[in-house]
């Protein structure tokens, strides 16, 4: 899974894998912009709100109870803290993590 904000609708895609997540971008100074409208930025790392994770994907019967899972693994792992995920930046030229 991971955040689209390679234009100014910033949106989340990838729903479908929540084994990962990341942050795509097309530079780090649009994606500076951008950050406001799903959470924050620290030290080259994005923080994404949880609640808008949840609020931005799939409404499914089985989508939140996935999600649910991948937030305790992220929390298990040091990856959730205030309700932000923490999440790797990817500029062009890189997959996604």
């Amino acid at each position: 899974m991971y955040v689209d904000a390679r234009n100014s609708d910033v949106r989340l895609a990838g729903c479908d894998d929540l084994t990962r997540f990341s942050v795509l971008a097309d530079d780090l100074e649009a994606l500076a912009e951008r950050a406001g409208q799903f959470g924050y930025l620290a030290e080259g790392v994005a923080f994404v709100r949880s609640d808008w994770i949840r609020d931005s994907g799939p409404r499914t019967r089985a989508w939140p109870a996935a999600l649910d899972a991948m937030l305790a693994f992220a929390e298990s792992s040091g990856w959730l803290a205030e309700g932000h995920v923490q999440a790797h930046i990817v500029l062009p030229g890189a997959e996604p993590a």
